[in-house]
């Protein structure tokens, strides 16, 4: 009778165990992430892909000497965290972020829908950046 109560009592012990490790993996899931280097005159990778439905995370980093820009119609009517240097703003949409020099940019959200968009900077100093061949390519699959 003993062993069979013990059993019992792991065998609870053990499921809660696992529900547990399923609620904290679940709280923990991680972003799509990607991150993305822009210079003088390109951005690396020039493609991203991102799930849709779920979390994503844009990681921005701009290591060139000039400002940059991200500049797209994929998230304009998203709501979108963005994070420059540790603050936090909440946006309804975002289509133009600008990106100071050795400056790093987290954009947040969820892609709802499939579907492949441009993405480009459009500063014009010293250079038109776009022209220069500072084009991307977002896609939600």
């Amino acid at each position: 009778m003993r062993r069979i109560v013990v059993v019992f009592i792991l065998s609870l012990l053990m499921a809660g165990h696992f529900e547990a490790l399923a609620d904290e993996g679940s709280i923990k899931a991680k972003p799509n992430q990607v991150t993305v280097r822009l210079s003088e005159y390109k951005f690396e990778p020039a493609q991203i892909i991102l799930k849709s439905s779920e979390p994503s995370e844009l990681i921005l980093i701009n290591e060139g000497t000039v400002l940059h820009e991200f500049v797209t119609d994929a998230i304009k009517n998203m709501d979108v965290d963005v994070e420059i240097n540790g603050v936090v703003a909440e946006t309804n949409g975002l289509a133009e972020l600008e990106i100071p020099p050795k400056t790093k940019a987290i954009l947040r959200f969820t892609p709802k829908k499939s579907g492949a968009f441009f993405f480009v900077c459009d500063a014009k100093e010293p250079k038109d950046h776009s022209k220069e061949g500072m084009i991307g390519k977002l896609i939600f699959k």
